[in-house]
């Protein structure tokens, strides 16, 4: 049981950074697409940064509760 547990973490360990690493690809993917290529309508721009500003504020989050501020 303990060696699933084990695993467990490791993998999650590993998928977190997976999905920060693919998080970053994708959000710079957008802000290229809008403001090099000048692509996208204004409600795109819109979900583009409000989607920016959620992926900062829940990394922030999880920073802050890893510290133990909560």
């Amino acid at each position: 049981m303990a060696g699933s547990a084990t695993a467990t973490v490791v993998a999650s360990s590993w998928i977190k950074w997976g999905l920060i690493a693919l998080s970053v690809v994708l959000l710079g993917r957008s802000f290229w697409v809008l403001y090099v290529q000048k692509r996208g309508s204004g409600v795109v721009k819109v979900l583009t940064w409000l989607s920016a500003l959620f992926v900062v504020g829940f990394w922030s989050w999880q920073l802050f509760l890893k510290k133990g501020g909560g």
